[in-house]
């Protein structure tokens, strides 16, 4: 069954004493949310629990803040974590309800659900964030499971901090959104690690490195687009996990030549592995030609095994500039079997 939901809105409307109706979960009666009356009966109890008008940013404030980030502010994403800033950044968010439908759930009301949820950014209030759950349209099981979960821990008195919109998740598509949430959380860790791994090299040596990344992401655009099936609500996390482990592959790889790690040459070195590759890649474009496999491609195959050709390329002239010690066989053997595994869907191990 196709799962229906809509983007996640931020309930702007609402959060600023605007006359038009905006979606509740408790007011839904169609077929798709039919039942889930305990639940709904709590969105109806807690109407009109909205944020404490001193919560609200100043016009001056949010003319400031036109084009924030509250996640980002929240989770410390790339940036010094700041909850108050990020409260006020989804108040922004809120009333411009206009949200990306990549990082929706980490917008305007979710956003604010999970500021008053957790006491972080904002007194916590788990009727106010009870309420901004039922403004968040999404499946069934879990806006049901969302406003049972934050009743639950009123009634524990809870006074943690980890309340998360993605702890009530059951469709794919916001497993999607979640994946890439945490991927944002990840790339930023990533980009930490980067700079502290190349502070002082030498500007040949960075230009060399800018060029390999640039190498990476093509390869993985190709990847995940070429040889990932998009049929399913789950394709969002089957990309992203792709994706991600390309980029996480490449940090590990150039955090082991830059701790002097042998680089396993494995048997038969680069010539043994490029000819369990080749045999490999026809492997797989015969079994597409002889079966379709949901969106994925003899086309997509190729572009991304080309694209995989040129992220070698620029590995192994990368580190012949700042690794000049490292055997360019060994290294080429190594990643030729990373790309058999990615071939044949079993991911080697961060690059090890």
């Amino acid at each position: 069954m196709v799962i229906k939901i809509a983007a996640v809105l931020a309930a702007g409307a609402l959060l600023i004493g605007a006359a038009e109706p905006v979606w509740d979960w408790g007011d839904t009666h169609d077929s798709w949310n039919e039942g889930f009356a305990t639940s709904k009966a709590i969105c109806r109890a807690v109407r009109g629990r909205e944020p404490p008008p001193g919560d609200r940013p100043s016009a001056a404030v949010a003319a400031a803040l036109k084009n924030c980030n509250s996640e980002a502010l929240f989770y410390g994403i790339g940036m010094a974590a700041d909850p108050a800033k990020a409260r006020q950044c989804a108040f922004v968010e809120a009333q411009a309800a206009v949200p990306d439908e990549m990082a929706a759930p980490f917008t305007g009301t979710a956003m604010l659900m999970t500021i008053y949820a957790n006491g972080v950014g904002a007194a916590r209030d788990l009727d106010v964030a009870t309420h901004l759950a039922c403004r968040i349209d999404g499946a069934p099981a879990e806006s049901d499971g969302r406003v049972l979960h934050l009743r639950k821990l009123k009634a524990e008195g809870w006074k943690g901090s980890d309340f998360h919109f993605c702890d009530d998740i059951t469709s794919g598509l916001a497993m999607g959104w979640c994946a890439g949430h945490y991927a944002r959380i990840a790339a930023a860790q990533r980009e930490t690690l980067i700079a502290a791994l190349t502070r002082g090299w030498k500007p040949a040596e960075r230009a060399a490195f800018v060029r390999l990344r640039a190498a990476e992401e093509r390869y993985a655009e190709a990847h995940s687009g070429g040889e990932i099936d998009a049929t399913g609500t789950m394709r969002g996390v089957f990309w992203t996990v792709a994706r991600e482990n390309r980029a996480h592959e490449l940090l590990g790889l150039v955090q082991g030549l830059a701790e002097a790690r042998p680089v396993p040459r494995g048997a038969g070195g680069f010539a043994g592995a490029d000819r369990a590759l080749n045999a490999a890649y026809r492997a797989r474009l015969a079994a597409l030609r002889s079966e379709s496999y949901g969106t994925v491609t003899v086309e997509g195959v190729r572009g991304a095994q080309r694209a995989w050709l040129g992220y070698r390329d620029a590995f192994l002239a990368f580190a012949a500039l700042k690794y000049p010690k490292t055997s360019r066989d060994s290294l080429a053997a190594h990643l030729t079997r990373l790309r058999i595994a990615t071939l044949n869907g079993e991911e080697a191990a961060d690059g090890e």
